[in-house]
C-alpha cells in the first residue's frame, strides 16, 4: 500500500526520545519499543539532540563561541560562501561599530543560514533515529507473549492508527485484503458479475455491522437481506409449479450443501495483493480492508482455500490458471462472530473526483447512472476528491466511522516467501484443528442449517401468501 496520505514504511517524526513525559502511563508503541529494544540508540539519539539545540544560530553567538579561532569548525562549510563571509565580518571592526548596510546585510545571510544548518542537523539525528529504529523494529519479530499482548481482538481494535504502523514494522508486512464495493460496478470476472453497471453499495452496510461477515451470518442478522439473497424469479416459478414451501426451502438450502460450503461460512479474503480489479466497483475507486497476517494466525481464526497452491508465506502467487492474481479465495472462519472493522485499517482512494452529493465518478439520477448519446457514464460538473467526500461522510455518521482510516493512492503486492509464517499458517488450517474443533465445527453447521431453515422458510411462506 503506498500514500498517506500512506505508505506502509510510514514513519512518524520523533519527539526527543529522552524529554517525554515520563508522568504519563505509557501509551506510544513507538516509545515502548525504543525502551525496550534500542535503549543505547535512545542515549546516543539524545547525546546529539543536545549537540545540536547547543549550536549557535547567529553570528554572535557564533563569534563569541570561537573566541580565539580563526577558522569555521568542519561542518559550516556546507554553504561555499559560509567561510568568506564570517572571515569578513570578524575583521570588519568598523562595520560592527557603525553598523554599516553592508555588515547589517551580511550577517541577516550568514544568521540565516546557520539558523538553517541547527535545524538540518537536528532533522538530520531525527532521520538517523528513525531509520535505525525501524531497522532495528524490523529484525525484531514479535514474541509469544508480544503476540498475546498486541495481537488479540480486543488490542487491534483499541489501537490507535500511529500504534498500528509502528507494530506492522515489526510483522512480516504479508496481509489480508478484503475489498468492498462503493459506486458504479465496473470491476467484474468470470461469475462475479452481479450488478455491473450498476449503483452498488456493499461498502456502507459493512460499516453499519462493524465487522465483515459471512455470508450465512449476514442473512441471520437480517430478515431483509435473507429475503434477497433469495432469487424472485425463482420463487414465482416455484409459486406456478405449486411446490410446497418446504420443497422451495429445502431447494434454497441445497446452495449449502456444495463441496464449498465455507464459501458461505466464511469472510473472504485475497492474500498479498487487493483485487480491487476484479472484486471493486468503480475503476481505480478503492475501499478495503487491510489486516496483517500475523493477526488472524494468532487469533481464533481458522482458514481455507479452495486453490491447494495458495499458501501464506510462499511468496507471490498465482492462481490454477497461472495467472498472476489470486481469487479472493481465503475463506477466514471463525463460527460466525466475524472479523471486526476496528482490528484492521480501513483504505480508500484519497483523490478521486467525485459528486459531492453522492460520492460516485458518475453523475446519478434516482440511483442510476446516467449515459450520454454514445453510451458513455457522464460525470458530474461539480467534483470534489474522494477523501474530501467520505471526510464529510464520517462527520455527518461518526457512529459509523472506523478508528483507522488511510486516505491514498493504493499498490499492493507479496513478493516473499517467508517459512515462518508458512510453518504457522500450516498449524491453522480448518481441516487440521484439534478433534474438539472438529466437533465444534459440525455443531456450528448443523445449528446454523436449523436457524437458516426457519427463516428462510419464513421468507418463502410470505413469498406465498401474498397475491
Amino acid at each position: 500500500m503506498e500514500g498517506k496520505n500512506f505508505d506502509m514504511n510510514y514513519n512518524n517524526p520523533i519527539e526527543d526520545p529522552i524529554a517525554l513525559n515520563k508522568a504519563e502511563p505509557i501509551k506510544n508503541l513507538e516509545r515502548t519499543f525504543s525502551k525496550e529494544l534500542a535503549q543505547d540508540l535512545r542515549d546516543e539519539t539524545a547525546h546529539s539532540l543536545r549537540a545540536a539545540r547547543n549550536l549557535p544560530d547567529n553570528f554572535k553567538d557564533l563569534d563569541k563561541e570561537m573566541k580565539g579561532i580563526k577558522d569555521l569548525p568542519a561542518g559550516y562549510d556546507g554553504w561555499r560562501e559560509a567561510k568568506e563571509t564570517f572571515a569578513e565580518m570578524r575583521k570588519n571592526i568598523w562595520g560592527k561599530i557603525f553598523q554599516t548596510e553592508k555588515y547589517k546585510e551580511q550577517e541577516v545571510i550568514l544568521n540565516n543560514f546557520l539558523k538553517f544548518k541547527k535545524e538540518d542537523d537536528l532533522e538530520r539525528v531525527q532521520r538517523n533515529y528513525q531509520k535505525k529504529f525501524d531497522e532495528i523494529l524490523q529484525n525484531c519479530p514479535l514474541t509469544p507473549e508480544e503476540r498475546e499482548k498486541y495481537l488479540s481482538t480486543e488490542a487491534m481494535e483499541k489501537m490507535p492508527l500511529e500504534d498500528y504502523l509502528v507494530l506492522l514494522k515489526r510483522l512480516s508486512g504479508e496481509a489480508f485484503y478484503h475489498v468492498t464495493r462503493y459506486g458504479i460496478r465496473e470491476n467484474t470476472f468470470a461469475s462475479h458479475t452481479t450488478g455491473e453497471g450498476e449503483l452498488v453499495d456493499g461498502f456502507t452496510p459493512l460499516l453499519k455491522d462493524g465487522k465483515i461477515n459471512s455470508c450465512t451470518a449476514t442473512i441471520i442478522s437480517n430478515k431483509e437481506r435473507a429475503k434477497h439473497s433469495i432469487n424472485k424469479k425463482f420463487l414465482q416459478e416455484s409459486k406456478e409449479e405449486g411446490l410446497s414451501v418446504d420443497e422451495v426451502v429445502d431447494k434454497v438450502l441445497k446452495g449449502y450443501d456444495t463441496d464449498y460450503f465455507l464459501d458461505r461460512e466464511s469472510v473472504h479474503f485475497s492474500y498479498g495483493k487487493d483485487l480491487h480489479k476484479m472484486y471493486g466497483g468503480e475503476n481505480n475507486y478503492k475501499f478495503y480492508f487491510y489486516y496483517p497476517v500475523e493477526y488472524i494466525l494468532q487469533n481464533d481464526f481458522s482458514y481455507s482455500t479452495r486453490e491447494g497452491q495458495l499458501t501464506i508465506g510462499n511468496g507471490y502467487i498465482r492462481n490454477s490458471g497461472g495467472i498472476e492474481q489470486q481469487y479472493n479465495d481465503f475463506e477466514i472462519f471463525n463460527f460466525g462472530k466475524g472479523v471486526p472493522v476496528d482490528a484492521g485499517i480501513l483504505c480508500i482512494s484519497d483523490d478521486v473526483r467525485v459528486d459531492p452529493e453522492t460520492g460516485s465518478q458518475y453523475l446519478l439520477q434516482n440511483g442510476k447512472p446516467v449515459a450520454d448519446e454514445n453510451g458513455e457514464l457522464k460525470k458530474p460538473e461539480k467534483t470534489i476528491s474522494s477523501q474530501e467526500y467520505w471526510e464529510n461522510y464520517f462527520k455527518l455518521n461518526p457512529e459509523l466511522k472506523p478508528n483507522k482510516i488511510i486516505y491514498g493512492r493504493f499498490g499492493t503486492g507479496s513478493y516473499y516467501d517467508n517459512k515462518d509464517l508458512k510453518d504457522w499458517a500450516e498449524t491453522k488450517k480448518i481441516y487440521k484443528q484439534p478433534e474438539d474443533k472438529k466437533q465444534e465445527f459440525e455443531e456450528y453447521l448443523k445449528d446454523t442449517k436449523k436457524i437458516l431453515k426457519e427463516i428462510f422458510t419464513e421468507v418463502v411462506s410470505e413469498e406465498f401468501d401474498s397475491k
